[in-house]
């Protein structure tokens, strides 16, 4: 009696089958990856703005509970700013948007003017302009001397 030969059952892959899958894997990668970091970049860029405007209306807030003149005093370097008492000194508040105490990581900060007074009665010595931006991604915010802060849409 002959019998036919045992069909062996086919487990996995073959080499052509992986490198075909990869290769797709990769094309679509590539295709999603700067629409991705595109998302990213405006979307720190974004709560950025919504964090430095809060924090503006804060200082306003804060000098007039306290009676007390605020300092605000930015630094475009270290891409930070602090809330200083002008009274005493003291600093109320820091905050940064570079590096790794970041979760922002801002290519550019800029306050213009880089130091304002803001007084109890609600209003500044200046009218400010703030300019943010990661990447090729910016956004505007704008403080009045009469304390009417505006994130400028885009």
């Amino acid at each position: 009696m002959h019998l036919p030969p045992k069909k062996t059952a086919r487990s996995g892959f073959t080499v052509i089958e992986l490198m075909f899958l990869v290769s797709i894997v990769g094309v679509l990668a590539g295709i999603a990856g700067p629409a991705i970091s595109r998302i990213v970049r405006h979307s720190r860029t974004n709560r950025a703005a919504l964090v430095i405007t809060a924090d503006l209306q804060n200082a306003f807030a804060v000098a007039a509970r306290q009676r007390q003149p605020i300092q605000i005093v930015a630094d475009s370097g270290s891409k930070s700013y602090q809330f200083i008492d002008r009274k005493t000194g003291t600093v109320l508040k820091v905050r940064s948007f570079y590096g790794d105490v970041s979760e922002y990581h801002l290519s550019k900060l800029v306050f213009t003017p880089a130091t304002i007074d803001v007084f109890p009665s609600g209003v500044s010595s200046l009218p400010l302009t703030v300019d943010l931006g990661n990447g090729d991604y910016s956004r505007r915010i704008t403080a009045s001397t009469a304390g009417f802060i505006r994130l400028v849409p885009r």
